[in-house]
C-alpha cells in the first residue's frame, strides 16, 4: 500500500497507474462494443445477449461498480497529471515542434483532458438511458427478458440523443487514438522503433471503435436495420 501511495504522489507513478486503467477500460469498451454490435443479429441475438448478462445477478452490479470504481480513478488521474503540468507551465505553447521525429502532440493529445471530461458526463446520461432504464420485457423461447432491441430502436429515432451519441464517439476515438499510445509509451512498451507503429495502431484502434459505436444509431436512425 506504501508503494501505491508513493506512486500516486509522483508524476511518473500516476502516468504508470492511468496507462494501466486506460488499458482495461479500453478492453471493456472492445467487449461493450461487441455486444452492441448483437443487434444486428436481430432481437433474439441481442436480447439474448443482455439476459446472459442480467442472469449474473449481483455479479454483474459488482462489475458495474468496479468498472465505475475504475473510470472515475481513471478520470481523477488524468486531471491530477494535468493539474500538474498546468502548474509546471502556467502559460502554455504557442506552437508545438519537433526535433528529428514526428511531433505526437495533435490536437487529441492536447484535448485528453476536455475529452476525458464529456466521456465522463456521457457515461452518466448513457447509465441513465440504458442502465437505470425500466425496460419493456418480451419472451423468446419461453423466457421473459428485457427487450433491449426495442429500447435501443426508441432511443436512436430520437434525432438530438443520435447526434449527440455519434459526435461523443468521434471524441471517444480521439481519446483512444493518443490514450492507447501514451499508455504503451507509460508502461516502457515502446522502443523508438516500435514507437510509430503503436501510434499507427492506436489510430487504427480509435477510428474502428468510432465507427463500431457509431455504425448502430446510424444505421438505426436511417432504417438501414
Amino acid at each position: 500500500m506504501s508503494k501505491f501511495k508513493a506512486a500516486l504522489q509522483s508524476q511518473v507513478g500516476r502516468k504508470l497507474i492511468t496507462g494501466i486503467t486506460g488499458l482495461g477500460l479500453v478492453l471493456f469498451i472492445i467487449v461493450h462494443l461487441l455486444g452492441n454490435l448483437s443487434y444486428f443479429g436481430g432481437p433474439e441475438a441481442i436480447n439474448t445477449y443482455s439476459h446472459t448478462l442480467h442472469e449474473l445477478g449481483g455479479l454483474l452490479w459488482a462489475a458495474r461498480l468496479g468498472l465505475l470504481v475504475f473510470f472515475l480513478f481513471h478520470i481523477y488521474l488524468g486531471i491530477s497529471i494535468w493539474l500538474e503540468k498546468r502548474r509546471a507551465r502556467p502559460v502554455g505553447y504557442e506552437s508545438y515542434n519537433s526535433r528529428g521525429v514526428p511531433s505526437r502532440q495533435s490536437w487529441s493529445a492536447r484535448s485528453m483532458i476536455i475529452t476525458g471530461v464529456i466521456l465522463l458526463v456521457f457515461v452518466v446520461f448513457h447509465l441513465n438511458t440504458f442502465a437505470f432504464h425500466d425496460f419493456q420485457t418480451t419472451v423468446i423461447n419461453g423466457v421473459e427478458m428485457h427487450d433491449v432491441h426495442a429500447r435501443l430502436t426508441e432511443v436512436f429515432q430520437h434525432e438530438v440523443y443520435t447526434i449527440s451519441y455519434v459526435l461523443t464517439m468521434v471524441l471517444l476515438g480521439m481519446h483512444l487514438r493518443h490514450g492507447v499510445w501514451s499508455s504503451f509509451q507509460s508502461l516502457g512498451w515502446m522502443s523508438r522503433n516500435s514507437n510509430p507503429v503503436v501510434y499507427s495502431i492506436a489510430y487504427i484502434l480509435g477510428l474502428i471503435i468510432a465507427v463500431g459505436f457509431i455504425g448502430l444509431p446510424v444505421s438505426i436512425y436511417f432504417g438501414l436495420v
